[in-house]
């Protein structure tokens, strides 16, 4: 048997991908409406784990051929540096994956660098320079606002302009990955209106945001709440697990030399609860030498913990101790209120709210009817095997 990678390369998307048909088939059905003129932004959600990365690179693979995708991952940006996060570097490096993906799409190059020349001649912004025929670079940052706001302008309406300028494109869709990292910016709730001011008066552009993020978060809130940038427009979808049926097909597709007693699988299914980071991480534990019954599967669990929960293992790593005293005082319980946080850590109010409103943004606890919990209880399980195992908890 086979190892499964839990981070799939982009060039070998058909070879793991699995499933989804529902959820391509309606995120298509709204991205195609730019084919129509109407343009639909969509607001993807779903639990850590989930595939939500690995379903939007499959619908930006499988894409149109008269749509362009873009695709920018927002961590990654930030990534890059540890200071305050600036809306023109999000902006220059959309602008970058923009040109990248149109070279992509279209081949004749000359012909379509001379259209992008044209164009930003038309809007009129000062010192690009095109570079190796793939891309626009070396774009200087300016120092006022006046010139931030022409640069937001041009990023704004220029896939727009693309495709108004060049034959046979009907579309440009654009995806934020883990855009809940755009809260590092100064003023992320300015951000999303200036997007919206521009993306409302398009009919050939769909954004596609996308993370691993409560919907309790505040960024949910500032993003589509009633008061938020869209105001509710945005169409939100919601990446489900597998569910037990779908994880059974998933084995009898992919790992066939699997086998389970029916409580074995019963068992599987209640660990990883038809999360695929769980499931393949769970299966690169397993062996194709015996039949996995309930304690087997038990066995397995506990003894490769860290192999299969290491996706948890690296975010708890992130993690400040004002975070992780947090979500240990919520260890055990299904709920808990704000007193019994305030009374339990000794941390200020404000220093509490900071750090909640974090470790929502981060989709690790949730919000609902005045009770806070955990959004994902298989980091509760590792924890409490961490302190059964050492004593103490993981700090």
């Amino acid at each position: 048997m086979s190892i499964v990678p839990l981070h799939i390369p982009i060039n070998e998307i058909d070879k793991y991908f699995y499933n989804r048909k529902e959820d391509i088939k309606k995120i298509e059905y709204y991205l195609n409406s730019l084919e129509l003129g109407i343009s639909q932004s969509l607001l993807i959600r779903g639990v850590r784990g989930v595939g939500k990365t690995f379903l939007l690179q499959k619908i930006k693979q499988d894409s149109k051929e008269n749509f362009i995708v873009s695709y920018v991952d927002v961590s990654r940006i930030v990534g890059k540096d540890d200071t305050q996060l600036k809306a023109q570097t999000v902006l220059l490096e959309l602008l970058d994956e923009m040109n990248n993906s149109i070279y992509e799409r279209l081949n004749d190059n000359n012909k379509i660098t001379f259209l992008l020349k044209n164009l930003i001649d038309k809007l009129k912004l000062k010192d690009y320079s095109f570079s190796k025929g793939t891309h626009i670079t070396e774009i200087p940052i300016p120092a006022t606002d006046d010139n931030y706001k022409k640069i937001s302008k041009f990023v704004m309406e220029y896939p727009q302009k693309v495709v108004e300028s060049i034959d046979g494109i009907d579309g440009f869709i654009i995806i934020l990955d883990e855009f809940q990292m755009l809260k590092k910016l100064r003023n992320p709730e300015d951000f999303f209106r200036m997007l919206r001011s521009y993306s409302q008066f398009q009919s050939n552009v769909s954004y596609v945001m996308t993370g691993s993020i409560s919907q309790t978060s505040d960024m949910i809130e500032m993003l589509n709440g009633a008061t938020g940038a869209f105001g509710g427009r945005m169409i939100q979808i919601n990446i489900d697990p597998f569910t037990k049926e779908e994880t059974e097909s998933y084995f009898e597709e992919r790992f066939p030399e699997i086998e389970f007693t029916q409580e074995g699988f019963n068992r599987f299914y209640e660990y990883t609860k038809g999360i695929p980071m769980y499931i393949n991480s769970f299966y690169n534990a397993l062996s194709s030498h015996e039949t996995y019954d309930e304690d087997s599967i038990d066995y397995i669990f506990l003894n490769n913990m860290d192999q299969i929960l290491v996706m948890w293992i690296r975010i708890w790593g992130t993690l400040n101790n004002y975070e992780k005293n947090i979500i240990c005082t919520m260890l055990n319980q299904v709920h808990i209120t704000w007193s019994e946080l305030e009374k339990n850590l000794d941390m200020a109010p404000a220093t509490l709210n900071k750090y909640i409103k974090t470790l929502q943004d981060k989709g690790i606890i949730n919000y609902y009817d005045g009770k806070y919990s955990l959004e994902d209880l298989m980091l509760e399980t590792w924890l409490n095997h961490e302190k059964e195992r050492t004593g103490v908890y993981p700090y």
